[in-house]
């Protein structure tokens, strides 16, 4: 016998004597995420393919399936942040489930912790949610239900259905939604389908590729009286307010006047509301002026970006061109939705 054999065979035995490391373990998924417990089915595979609408939010963490198919959950357990967007990740995933979801959400507050959601479209309902974890990360789940047809079966779903929904929404107690002003109710009509995010200065949403932001000033006078009818809009007070605004923004390069908007409807009687558009250093700004009936005063918002960093020259003077039409069409929705919700 080779007694050199003798060492490795020790090693080797050495070796396999030792505790197995263990395999390192999946963290366990979050209550509104645990699918046995809150379906009362054992999780299965799922026969059809995620839907398209979702296909943005990326490749779920899990996704389980029971009740002949009939039941859907898809969970992300850590949602990435996107580099090409102004918004922060709850918000982007937010409106990405809104439009899996077929349905068009009130846009995300920076003060949440988490918000939920509950939407029927045609035979399915739906139910999930974007909250931030204990950990500091940010998830999201849905919920997708389409009801059997045959009554018990349907009744039994239900009651489970009942348990999931009250489990996701749990979370809106914490998270109560701010109060509309009229102009937030118009900001909301003319972004809508938009990413929104609700910050506590500013209203910011994404719109061609641009990040936009609207700051809102109080209810109060101008620096010029502006009449709130049409018909005693004249042409020498806009000279007039072009004036004070090119000495209070001496810097500005001036895009579009203090001009007054068409109406959305040509010939409408609707009130008189105004905008200018202008340049200063990388930012492109929009304001609008609506003077209000009764009050007598006048609600401004205006609209910022920053501008693309172009190579310059012709390229920078044709970014600042296509920006200051976006800034300006999007004055306009604005003061189109106002008119429709407030005249």
């Amino acid at each position: 016998m080779n007694t050199f054999l003798f060492p490795s065979i020790a090693a080797v035995l050495a070796l396999c004597s030792l505790p197995a490391e263990a395999a390192p373990r999946k963290p366990a998924a979050p209550g509104v995420a645990d699918f046995t417990p809150l379906s009362d089915s054992r999780a299965g595979n799922c026969a059809a393919p995620v839907e398209a609408g979702l296909a943005p939010m990326g490749t779920p963490t899990l996704r389980h399936c029971a009740w002949s198919q009939h039941l859907e959950m898809l969970y992300w357990d850590v949602l990435p942040a996107n580099p090409n967007t102004c918004l922060p990740a709850p918000a982007i995933a937010w409106h990405r489930l809104g439009a899996g979801t077929r349905v068009v959400l009130r846009p995300w507050s920076a003060a949440w912790s988490g918000q939920s959601l509950l939407v029927q479209t045609g035979g399915l309902q739906q139910t999930g949610m974007v909250w931030r974890q204990e950990n500091g990360q940010w998830s999201a789940v849905l919920w997708r239900w389409r009801p059997s047809e045959r009554l018990p079966t349907r009744n039994w779903q239900a009651g489970h259905w009942n348990t999931i929904a009250q489990a996701v929404r749990a979370i809106d107690a914490a998270n109560p939604a701010p109060a509309r002003t009229p102009l937030m109710t118009a900001w909301l009509d003319a972004t809508n389908g938009k990413p929104r995010l609700l910050g506590s200065e500013t209203w910011r949403w994404i719109s061609e590729g641009a990040c936009l932001d609207l700051r809102t000033a109080s209810l109060g006078q101008a620096q010029l009286h502006l009449p709130y009818s049409r018909d005693d809009a004249r042409l020498e007070q806009r000279s007039a307010m072009q004036v004070l605004l090119a000495r209070r923004f001496p810097a500005a390069e001036w895009l579009r006047n203090f001009t007054l908007i068409e109406p959305a409807i040509s010939g409408d009687r609707t009130g008189a509301k105004f905008l200018a558009v202008w340049k200063e250093g990388a930012g492109m700004h929009g304001q609008l002026w609506i003077p209000l009936r009764s009050e007598g005063g006048t609600v401004r918002a205006r609209i910022s970006s920053e501008l693309p960093a172009a190579g310059g020259g012709a390229a920078l003077q044709e970014a600042a061109k296509a920006r200051a039409a976006l800034t300006e069409r999007e004055l306009e929705a604005l003061a189109h939705a106002w008119e429709a919700r407030h005249e």
